[in-house]
């Protein structure tokens, strides 16, 4: 399985990640924002990389407005994000890669980044209402994510890509 995200900027990924312990509970991985849905990919990295990269000069760096906690149901829960028209441009432009793995997101896709999974709805419900507000209210992606995950559903980035072409290259956050 491959992924293209985003990771947050390294304070918003601590807090999360400090909120996680916390209460007990944990994503898929660290913190970060699905740019695509989940996919395979039958041909090479190289390959995959490189049509990501294309897609990208297309799209210059966005803004990601931070809202509240929610929840999905299966125990979900979620810091929304909003990234407005840029968002859902570079949302649509990179979904024609590959089918997805499974039709979970599609156009209604919720931008958002994930602190719990597996929760019940009902512990999913108690534990949003009592989470603090982000300690920021929004980050700008510059760059782009391209990973895949491993047996032990470990994310494992491949390359980072910038948006808009090299000339946007900054780099937010370490692997």
């Amino acid at each position: 399985m491959y992924g293209i995200l985003a990771w947050p900027p390294d304070d918003l990924s601590e807090w999360m990640q400090q909120l996680s312990k916390t209460h007990g509970v944990s994503g898929y991985g660290p913190p970060h924002l699905n740019l695509r849905q989940p996919f395979k990919w039958r041909w090479s990295q190289e390959a995959l990389r490189r049509g990501v990269e294309g897609i990208l000069r297309g799209h210059e760096p966005f803004r990601v407005r931070l809202g509240d906690w929610r929840t999905f149901g299966g125990g979900v829960v979620y810091l929304r994000a909003y990234g407005g028209g840029p968002f859902q441009r570079l949302y649509h432009a990179l979904e024609p890669l590959a089918e997805p793995e499974q039709e979970i997101e599609g156009p209604s896709y919720i931008p958002h980044l994930t602190l719990a999974l597996g929760l019940s709805d009902e512990e999913a419900r108690e534990l949003a209402a009592k989470l603090p507000p982000p300690p920021r209210k929004s980050f700008t992606v510059r760059e782009v994510a391209l990973v895949t995950d491993d047996d032990g559903g470990e994310l494992i980035e491949l390359a980072r890509l910038p948006l808009g072409g090299l000339e946007n290259q900054e780099t937010s956050r370490p692997a």
